[in-house]
């Protein structure tokens, strides 16, 4: 049985959290320095480390989400401040997920192939149907998602549109739902929670 300690991990989560937040001002070409974003990361992400750390009892249950984890914080603090996702932490993300997949739980690594797939196609299929509705770096972000959580997956992306829903309707109440049906939500944080969220709820 793999054991590490919540103190241990909600440190290395709190450096962690700060490193990721400065990858993400890098990507958004802005100038990394240290604030208030900064901090708020190293504690959420210390938090989210102590609480995985608590509840799983595998090597691949900390490594995968872990590298998941790396993908999502850069791509919702890049999503959040210039409407983008990098090519490198969604095409680069899916690879990496696929090789720890392949080498610490190759026995999922078909089923979470299989949804990355399925989520991939569905929301291009959107994409295409609404241009300008869900972005492609949303389409490649949730490919990375359904390689990285297989059928839990459906859960994670489902929680993550209800949240943009919810949002949707909080703009709606404060300004009226004119604004609403033309305001562009940023989808990657809700992806980011949703996921999150189902690897501590599942671990």
């Amino acid at each position: 049985m793999f054991y590490l300690s919540p103190l241990l991990a909600a440190m290395f989560g709190a450096v962690l959290g700060a490193a990721l937040e400065r990858w993400a001002a890098k990507l958004s070409g802005g100038r990394p320095a240290v604030g208030s974003r900064c901090l708020v990361c190293a504690v959420v992400v210390a938090c989210w480390a102590a609480a995985l750390a608590a509840s799983s009892s595998s090597l691949g249950g900390l490594v995968l989400p872990t590298v998941l984890l790396c993908i999502l914080v850069p791509a919702a603090l890049t999503d959040l401040q210039t409407r983008r996702i990098p090519n490198v932490l969604t095409g680069g993300g899916l690879a990496v997920v696929l090789l720890v997949t392949a080498l610490l739980e190759p026995r999922f690594a078909n089923e979470r192939l299989i949804f990355a797939c399925a989520a991939f196609t569905f929301f291009l299929a959107a994409a295409l149907l609404r241009p300008g509705g869900i972005g492609l770096g949303d389409v490649k972000l949730v490919a990375v998602i359904g390689a990285a959580l297989g059928a839990a997956s459906v859960a994670a992306i489902g929680a993550a549109l209800v949240g943009g829903a919810l949002a949707g309707v909080a703009i709606a109440a404060r300004h009226g739902w004119g604004q609403a049906r033309t305001a562009t939500l940023p989808l990657a944080p809700f992806l980011a929670a949703g996921s999150l969220a189902v690897l501590l709820l599942s671990g």
